[in-house]
């Protein structure tokens, strides 16, 4: 086999040059075979990989490693790796995590250089590595690397200085040749090309050919893998790097008019009818001010982003209305309450459709008292949708990766959950679970018994939700959660008229119905009182939920960061960091908790995580029923950080919140606001040129 490796290396000097591709290396990060180099993986897509070589006690093993990492901005590259100590998947294993920064401001005709970090915070410290590296890009084909690192690794890689030379010969294929400080290894990396797949998606091989490490000469160690852009096609013209002057309408040669019908009530009433045709609620129009169409709606149909709804609806309002209104005033309901209210020109919205000019829109979240003196067309909507029950499905997942028991384990369950609007600002919800799969250690008897999954009806509640001013809401919760609790719960929520900034309060009160019991000691006899322990070592069966919360949103940076503090559901109190960047509806996210109970440790985590929409753009909703996917399913994967030890603990930081809340149902999952608008305007345009 690796005389036919060799063979395949001698011949690519054949085979017209191309530029360098980021690879994902054999730890994990971006690099060579072993080394890093100062390319970072490309903004916004993920790189997955299964690999076989693994490093323990001072040995290079054949044992599985499952690599993921992200581009998270130009400068910005964040991995993690997953690596088996036996042979078997059901055994125990390693998270660890990496995180690589580059410099920026560097001219590109210089030099890059970046600092990185192995096994971030990890306990075990199998692959704890710190470097510095630079890079230098030759011909184009060429980039030679040199680096120096410090190293907790038992085989010496990356104590001390290294370096590599990689060479693309070809858009699908690079050679590299590197000493980690240790050893000299030379290596073979595979991708597809770009154009097999239509969405940008390539396939990756890596194979150590040759390595001075008689381990690593003696077996045949490979990496296979995917990379994948987290932008959907259908998000392409949402993204930064598509946001420039090749539009979808341009391309299509689409332009919008303003109508030639005059009749003021006539457009309004056409109008009316193009809206409920799409399947906006609620649907009404009026006048308001001096030529001043006034139309409210509510959204019930572009659930995975809200955006699109407003887009249709903008985009339908400045094409359907009469030159005699030169304004129109858009409010946007949920449960019959204001969220968003638009104002602005037709004449100036179809200029923005046809690229003669940017956005401009007044648009404020601040919405108490938003319906002025209308002069309604007709006095109610036609279509009400009281009672009508909306049901949105997704899978729930409780997993462990990483664990002395082995690499991934997992209870996986069908959440149903049920919506009934009742009045204004009130409807019941309920969610029901049914049981999937589960793997052995979740089964009856397995170690994660108690935490698997379960048939019933979880959580009933009633809610009712105020809007007040300043731009504050509140919503209110009365009801059963977790199937044993009975609670009361208030949210407060405010943010800044633009969006960037927001805070929030969370006070929860939970009594237990189901009281504990005392259970005697294991192996001790139930007949001594000494066996038994004492009543006040029960744990509370109330339980108080106070979190307090601050949220900063950068357009410059399309990503958000929160800081939470408070006391959660295990009685823990503490701190809880997480940034997310968002990536169209795709979004990769980042949290570190610090969190402690009284009289006892403080334990810290960090966590990578991803969130994507698990439902169609444009959900079933009729006159009698709705069915929807989940807009934001998230998955985190969270390591121990900070300890001498890297055993099993409980996760900490439980704000127990419920699916529906102010952030989910009244503000777009906090993606409404003017800056969040402005910054995805392109989206607009896409949305209205995407309606059948």
């Amino acid at each position: 086999m690796k005389r036919v490796i060799l063979t395949l290396l001698c011949l690519l000097p054949a085979i017209a040059a191309a530029k360098q591709n980021p690879t994902t290396s054999f730890q994990g990060f971006s690099g060579l075979i072993n080394t890093p180099s100062a390319t970072l993986f490309d903004s916004g897509e993920f790189y997955f990989q299964y690999s076989n070589q693994t490093e323990r006690r001072g040995q290079y093993r054949d044992t599985a490693n499952f690599h993921f990492g992200i581009g998270l901005w130009d400068f910005v590259e964040l991995s993690g790796r997953n690596s088996a100590y036996g042979d078997s998947l059901n055994e125990s294993s390693d998270l660890s995590a990496n995180l690589k920064v580059g410099v920026p401001l560097i001219p590109d005709n210089w030099f890059k250089l970046a600092f990185g970090i192995q096994d971030l915070g990890g306990a075990a410290n199998n692959f704890d590595a710190k470097y510095v590296v630079a890079s230098k890009t030759l011909f184009d084909t060429i980039e030679v690397s040199l680096g120096a690192g410090t190293s907790d690794s038992s085989l010496n890689r990356l104590n001390g200085a290294f370096g590599g030379i990689s060479w693309q010969p070809t858009d699908w294929a690079k050679v590299s040749l590197e000493y980690d400080a240790q050893d000299t290894n030379l290596g073979l990396h595979l991708i597809t090309p770009q154009h097999w797949f239509d969405n940008g998606t390539r396939l990756t091989a890596n194979i150590i050919a040759y390595s001075s490490n008689q381990q690593l000469s003696d077996n045949f160690y490979y990496g296979i893998g995917i990379n994948i852009p987290l932008h959907s096609p259908a998000n392409l013209l949402a993204s930064k790097s598509s946001r420039d002057n090749s539009t979808l309408s341009r391309a299509q040669n689409t332009y919008y008019q303003a109508p030639t019908n005059n009749d003021r009530n006539g457009s309004l009433i056409a109008l009316k009818q193009q809206l409920e045709t799409e399947g906006f609620e609620a649907v009404k129009v009026g006048e308001t001010g001096i030529n001043t169409a006034y139309i409210e709606l509510e959204n019930h149909i572009y659930n995975r982003n809200q955006l699109d709804g407003l887009g249709v609806a903008l985009g339908m309002l400045s094409t359907s209305l009469s030159n005699e209104f030169k304004r129109f005033k858009l409010v946007i309901k949920e449960r019959e309450i204001a969220t968003l209210v638009v104002t602005g020109s037709s004449e100036q919205y179809r200029a923005f459709l046809n690229n003669e000019q940017s956005l401009n829109l007044n648009i404020s979240t601040d919405t108490f008292g938003a319906q002025d003196d209308v002069q309604w067309l007709e006095q109610s909507a036609s279509d009400s949708f009281w009672l009508k029950p909306r049901f949105t499905f997704w899978p729930s997942m409780v997993s462990t990766v990483g664990t002395e028991y082995g690499m991934f384990d997992a209870s996986l369950a069908l959440v149903s959950h049920l919506e009934l609007p009742l009045w204004q600002g009130a409807a019941i919800s309920a969610v029901h679970m049914t049981q999937l799969a589960e793997t052995e250690d979740f089964k009856d008897g397995g170690y994660y018994a108690d935490s698997k999954q379960t048939d019933g009806l979880k959580e009933y509640s009633l809610h009712q939700t105020f809007s007040l001013p300043f731009n504050i809401k509140n919503m209110i919760f009365v009801g059963k959660y977790r199937e044993t609790y009975n609670y009361f719960a208030n949210e407060m929520r405010w943010q800044s008229d633009n969006g960037v900034h927001r805070a929030n309060l969370l006070t929860a009160k939970y009594e237990n119905q189901e009281v504990a019991k005392l259970q005697p000691y294991n192996g001790c006899n139930i007949l001594f009182l000494a066996c038994w322990p004492p009543a006040d070592s029960l744990e509370s069966p109330d339980r108080k939920v106070i979190v307090g919360a601050y949220r900063y949103y950068s357009t410059a940076l399309d990503a958000s960061a929160e800081i939470r503090y408070g006391k959660y559901w295990q009685h823990d109190k503490g701190v809880i960091v997480k940034l997310e960047r968002m990536f169209g509806d795709v979004a990769i996210n980042l949290n570190y908790k610090n969190t402690k109970v009284a009289g006892k440790e403080a334990n810290q985590f960090i966590g990578l995580g991803f969130s994507v929409p698990l439902t169609p753009r444009k959900d079933f909703n009729n006159k009698y029923v709705q069915v929807r996917g989940i807009p934001k399913w998230n998955y985190t994967v969270n390591t121990l950080v900070g300890k001498n030890h890297n055993q099993l603990t409980p996760g900490t930081g439980d704000s127990a919140r419920t699916f529906y809340s102010l952030s989910n149902i009244y503000y777009n999952l906090d993606r409404l606001g003017k800056a969040y608008v402005y910054d995805n305007a392109q989206r607009l345009k896409q949305a209205y040129m995407l309606v059948d």
